[in-house]
């Protein structure tokens, strides 16, 4: 069939359908939208202030809940913030991340204003979808189109240089400097990507660039390391090991890990493979032990439990390219017949999964369980479902998570297992009552446990 006879849609999980594409393919590609809700006016903090509270948020305590700026419905995240921090006050430390190159300067500048609650506020320069580091290959895996499209990228000259020398001191200064111009409070190095058949040198020119940033970073200011591998970094050991190794050599502190995961099975599904999730109990216990900051972007539940294997922070999001970095495929639709209708999802706190909202109605009646009443569960409206309010709903559920294991008398991994056992007994009482299958399936929950013995 021609391909002007086909619709195309990029996706991050196996048995994605048509049903799902529309949604997927719209989460994975920025339209750089502004928020346009303004938070109830509160005094500006100093610039020495603001980095200050960010600081202390980078110790050990609480644990880091950072929000990814979403590609569509970033207006709820304000309120979803202001809503979070009601609820689970001290129990956490509030953070958000917008990504630099797939948003123009006003959309960064508006959304780390309406977010200041956040102490922490990253301006994430993405490097390694730069076409000379990884961008190459994310742009195979969408159908030719970037990962960061020309209509925002090219606001960011950091992003568009050209370096035919390859990384300078110079241009690894630039990347830091148009992260503090927008105002971040945590600046990252530049995260290029760690070709895994050339460890030696990738590890040399990460630390490199690390060492050129500190030299950029003034001493009042807040530096993590960026680092962008792929998931055999985890799951082979002698790349594991490199890895840990390194961080543990270098003077710093605070470490922004994010791990490209293979294609999802299900759409806003769990990873599931048992080797990459025995990489991340290793380099989170060992950074645990080690005094080292974790921070795990764009894990949504897997950094989640992460946190019990002594990780210190993680990030998650609206949408599925907030929740995960993983591969994507291209599928295509005949353009015939009328479109199907979407499959609506919604998280269900207890199970600790994302099913469809059939499914989650009747969780609810069963025995003990009900209907979530969060404010943006009630401003749903009837008869039609509100994606906005969803993702609200989960950005609450998972951060109230976060601060119930936070909050044990006996700890985070006592916390987390208990909660892990309630959704794996949920999903055993719901047997042959709910159709728990397929995308519905919590998969991940028996692996989980067998982690958190």
């Amino acid at each position: 069939m021609g391909r002007n006879e086909d619709m195309l849609f990029v996706v991050d999980s196996q048995y994605a359908d048509e049903s799902d594409a529309h949604s997927l393919d719209a989460d994975l590609f920025a339209v750089d939208e502004d928020s346009a809700t303004t938070p109830e006016a509160t005094p500006e903090p100093s610039d020495m202030d603001r980095l200050a509270r960010a600081r202390d948020c980078l110790s050990v305590g609480a644990p880091l809940f950072i929000i990814q700026r979403s590609h569509q419905h970033s207006a709820v995240i304000p309120g979803a913030l202001s809503h979070i921090r009601k609820e689970c006050g001290s129990a956490l430390n509030l953070g958000v991340a917008v990504p630099l190159p797939r948003t123009r300067p006003a959309g960064v500048t508006t959304f780390l204003r309406n977010t200041q609650l956040a102490p922490v506020q990253i301006a994430d320069p993405e490097c390694f979808a730069r076409h000379d580091s990884y961008g190459s290959v994310l742009m195979e895996q969408r159908d030719g189109k970037p990962y960061a499209g020309p209509s925002t990228s090219q606001h960011w000259g950091f992003f568009t240089q050209e370096l035919p020398a390859g990384w300078t001191r110079e241009w690894v200064a630039k990347v830091v400097r148009a992260q503090r111009d927008v105002g971040a409070t945590v600046l990252l190095t530049p995260g290029v990507w760690m070709d895994a058949s050339d460890r030696v040198n990738s590890l040399k020119l990460m630390r490199e660039a690390v060492s050129w940033a500190r030299e950029e970073v003034r001493s009042h200011e807040n530096l993590a390391v960026n680092i962008t591998i792929s998931h055999s970094w985890l799951s082979t050991p002698i790349l594991r090991d490199a890895l840990l190794a390194e961080l543990l050599d270098m003077d710093e502190d605070v470490f922004y890990v994010r791990v490209r995961w293979p294609l999802l099975p299900h759409p806003y599904g769990q990873l599931v493979s048992p080797d990459i999730l025995d990489g991340y109990l290793e380099l989170s216990d060992v950074c645990a032990e080690n005094d080292k900051f974790l921070i795990l972007p764009n894990t949504g539940l897997t950094g989640w439990v992460s946190l019990a294997w002594g990780a210190s922070g993680f990030s998650t999001g609206i949408g599925s390219g907030e929740r995960s970095f993983a591969d994507t495929k291209v599928i295509k639709i005949k353009r015939t017949g009328p479109r199907p209708a979407p499959t609506n999802r919604t998280f269900r706190r207890e199970l600790l999964h994302v099913v469809d909202v059939t499914a989650d109605e009747l969780l609810s009646s069963l025995p003990g369980q009900s209907a979530c009443v969060c404010p943006f569960c009630r401003a749903q409206p009837q008869g039609s479902w509100d994606k906005a309010q969803a993702g609200a709903h989960y950005l609450s559920a998972v951060a109230g998570l976060t601060a119930e294991a936070a909050r044990h008398a006996r700890g985070s991994r006592t916390g987390t297992r208990a909660l892990v056992r309630g959704g794996r007994q949920l999903l055993s009482d719901a047997t042959n009552l709910v159709p728990l299958t397929g995308a519905n399936d919590p998969k991940h929950l028996d692996l989980w446990l067998d982690r958190l013995r």
